[in-house]
């Protein structure tokens, strides 16, 4: 994305170079015409004796080709600015949850690092039953006036994701999804884990509005027991979306790989008013409950983890 962003001032500033380049030769072109003053008696029309006038309304392409280039500019920095100002407001509740929650967090000085005008990466690690968090603070690109106005047409929602990758041996291995009803075509085509290993169920305790992928009942009905069915039934959660799996996203290409069992959650960023920072918050610390929830909590029996194991064998060999 900071690649992206580098190309798109580089962009702008070839076509404002552009514009002046050619207003420039244009001038050049005016002041060319003009007759220079000479000693002897000039025969001809007074029309042909006058210099050539400068007159703007020849140059619309041109004034326009620069408006346009600065005008970009001007947007990219007010854009970058505004999710400095956004950023800062999430960064400490963030940072707070983050705190309270592992040991390390970000390089021990600050917590978040800008990866483009509109991303911000965060990274935390020094917790029981996980190795590390990562995330992503994910912006509307109000840098790139062509991009935004492709956001709001689209209703693209800014949010917050976050991937921890869990302890091997301290969980059981399972798949579970819950998304918007709308991307559960997409995310069935788009990964493996979900594709090979779950289907789609009712459940009445979530919103209909919600898809849930499950592999195996006890599990589901275990994780949905943490308090994770309540949230979900709400029509004014900032949970987006959550995953658990042991699974790879993509498909194997050998039988020799190995896979990180992972708690992934998408957390809607509402308007950064007092409210909507503390439901914020509150949905971040569910997030990491859960880890010690799936951890110490979800326990199934024998009979559903030889279930869960001959699947596995089965996808793999």
């Amino acid at each position: 994305m900071l690649r992206f962003s580098s190309i798109s001032l580089l962009a702008l500033s070839c076509v404002a170079l552009f514009a002046t380049r050619v207003l420039a030769d244009e001038l050049e072109d005016v002041a060319g015409d003009i007759t220079p003053p000479s000693a002897e008696p000039l025969i001809g029309s007074a029309s042909q004796m006058a210099p050539q006038q400068l007159v703007l309304s020849n140059y619309k392409t041109e004034a326009f080709l620069l408006s346009v280039a600065v005008g970009l500019v001007v947007s990219y920095f007010y854009g970058s600015r505004k999710n400095k100002e956004l950023a800062a407001a999430w960064e400490k509740p963030i940072s707070d949850v983050l705190r309270a929650n592992f040991s390390l967090v970000g390089d021990g000085r600050q917590v978040f690092e800008w990866d483009s005008a509109a991303d911000v990466l965060f990274y935390a690690s020094g917790r029981r039953h996980c190795k590390f968090a990562q995330g992503h603070v994910v912006l509307r690109a109000r840098q790139d006036a062509v991009a935004l106005i492709n956001d709001l047409a689209a209703n693209t929602q800014e949010k917050v994701e976050i991937e921890v990758t869990l302890n091997e041996t301290e969980s059981s291995g399972f798949v579970f999804a819950a998304v918007p009803r709308k991307r559960s075509k997409a995310l069935g085509r788009d990964r493996y884990d979900i594709a090979t290993f779950t289907k789609v169920v009712s459940n009445e305790k979530v919103s209909p509005k919600v898809a849930i992928f499950s592999e195996n009942a006890d599990a589901t009905t275990q994780l949905l027991d943490s308090g994770l069915g309540d949230i979900l039934a709400s029509e004014a959660s900032l949970l987006e979306e959550l995953h658990v799996t042991d699974g790879p996203s993509e498909k194997p290409e050998s039988h020799d790989f190995k896979c990180d069992k992972k708690l992934m959650a998408v957390i809607r960023l509402p308007a950064a008013t007092t409210e909507g920072l503390a439901q914020f918050k509150e949905t971040l610390e569910f997030v990491f409950y859960l880890v010690d929830y799936i951890s110490e909590a979800i326990v199934l029996r024998p009979e559903s983890t030889r279930k869960l194991a001959k699947a596995r064998e089965e996808a793999f060999k």
